[in-house]
C-alpha cells in the first residue's frame, strides 16, 4: 500500500522522531496523522489558515480528527491570503512545509504531507518531493525531511488504507470552494465522491 518505501519521501518515521502533519481535515492529510499516530511516539497536526475560503470547516475537521485520535493540532494563521486560480493555489504546498519547517523549533522534524498519485499539479508529484527535500536539507542540513506515504497510491487506496486505520472519514471536509456544505463541485469534492 505506502508504495516503495525506498523512495524520498516514502519512509516510514521512527517511532522516536517527532512528526508535524500538515493538517487540513480533509481524507488524505488525516489518513497521514492516523498513520503516523500508530507507527510514532511524537506527533502532532498543523493547520495553517492561508485565508482559504473554507478555513473554518477545515479546522472543525481537523480538531475532531484530532480528537479522535488523541493528537495535539495546532492553529497557524499565515497573516495572509493566497491567490486561487481556478482552485489551483501557486506554490502552496511548498509554502506550508516551510511554514512547519520554520514554526517547528524541535530537530530532528519530519513533515507528513498528504498528497497522493493521479493529481493533476506539480505539488504532489515524485519530483516535487525531490525538490522541496533538497530545499529543506539546503536549510537544515538534513534535520528536517518530508514524509509523504501516498505518493504512489491512488485516492481509492488512501481510503482504503484510512478505513484500516480507524480515520471516520464523516469527520473530515474536502471542499476548495466555501464552508459547509460543501460545493460539490470543486475538484477536491468530485475526489471525494469518486471514492463512495
Amino acid at each position: 500500500m505506502i508504495g516503495d518505501l525506498k523512495q524520498e519521501g516514502l519512509s516510514l518515521p521512527s517511532v522516536d522522531e517527532t512528526v508535524v502533519v500538515l493538517a487540513s481535515g480533509g481524507i488524505d492529510s488525516s489518513a497521514v496523522l492516523a498513520l503516523c499516530n500508530q507507527h510514532c511516539n511524537r506527533v502532532s497536526g498543523l493547520f495553517v489558515d492561508y485565508d482559504q475560503p473554507c478555513a473554518e470547516s477545515e479546522w472543525r475537521a481537523v480538531q475532531g480528527v484530532g480528537r479522535h485520535f488523541g493528537i495535539s493540532v495546532e492553529r497557524v494563521e499565515a497573516g495572509f491570503g493566497l491567490v486561487s486560480s481556478k482552485g489551483k493555489y501557486f506554490g502552496r504546498n511548498a509554502l506550508l512545509v516551510m511554514i512547519a519547517a520554520s514554526v517547528k523549533e524541535v530537530r530532528p522534524l519530519v513533515i507528513g504531507i498528504g498528497i497522493h498519485a493521479l493529481s493533476p499539479y506539480y505539488d504532489t508529484t515524485p519530483l516535487f518531493v525531490r525538490h522541496i527535500g533538497r530545499v529543506l536539507d539546503g536549510y537544515s542540513d538534513g534535520s528536517v525531511k518530508l514524509f509523504a506515504p501516498f505518493l504512489g497510491d491512488t485516492k481509492s487506496e488512501v481510503v482504503q488504507l484510512a478505513d484500516q486505520l480507524g480515520l471516520p472519514l464523516e469527520a473530515t471536509y474536502s471542499c476548495e470552494r466555501q464552508d459547509a456544505p460543501a460545493c460539490g463541485q470543486c475538484p477536491s469534492c468530485q475526489d471525494r465522491e469518486a471514492v463512495k
